[in-house]
């Protein structure tokens, strides 16, 4: 696992240096309330990998896509439907991750959650939607390893921001 920072829009012509074998391209919202807590949802017996365990709403970059931010914003209207206000920022990293043979390449989204309603569109891949403290994720046997490793890149490279508590 690796997380570079960008905060910067990222193009696809950035990810030619991310040359993996089996190699997909993602999207991942890193949701963020007023109050600092952290959206994740909790994964369905029919989604491709951490089955049960928490993670970050995202998916693969489709071909119709025309840009990454059009990626994450269907991504989530798909997952948790079009009621929750949220702002979306510039990119803020890109992060590897190996998971079932597959080297997945993600473009990190900081998602500000305003309010509305969260929906389980999906309801084979997702069980369900919890705002967490950054401790709480970092300490719950719910959270996946990889999600951990996310936070905790993002924790420590925005800390000075304020961005997270």
């Amino acid at each position: 696992m690796n997380y570079y920072k960008m905060n910067r829009k990222i193009e696809k012509e950035d990810l030619e240096s991310f040359q993996y074998p089996n190699r997909k391209i993602g999207v991942i919202a890193h949701i963020v309330d007023e109050l600092g807590n952290i959206l994740l949802q909790q994964r369905g017996m029919k989604s491709r990998d951490e089955n049960g365990l928490y993670e970050d709403v995202g998916g693969r970059v489709e071909e119709y896509d025309s840009d990454f931010t059009s990626a994450i914003i269907r991504e989530m209207a798909e997952e948790m439907g079009t009621e929750a206000n949220v702002e979306f920022e510039e990119p803020i990293g890109i992060y590897h991750v190996e998971k079932n043979d597959i080297n997945w390449v993600f473009i990190i989204f900081y998602v500000k959650y305003i309010g509305g309603e969260i929906k389980i569109m999906e309801p084979d891949k997702c069980l369900g939607y919890k705002f967490f403290h950054y401790e709480e994720i970092m300490t719950s046997s719910l959270v996946s390893e990889s999600c951990k490793y996310l936070k905790k890149c993002i924790k420590e490279e925005y800390l000075s921001n304020h961005r997270l508590k």
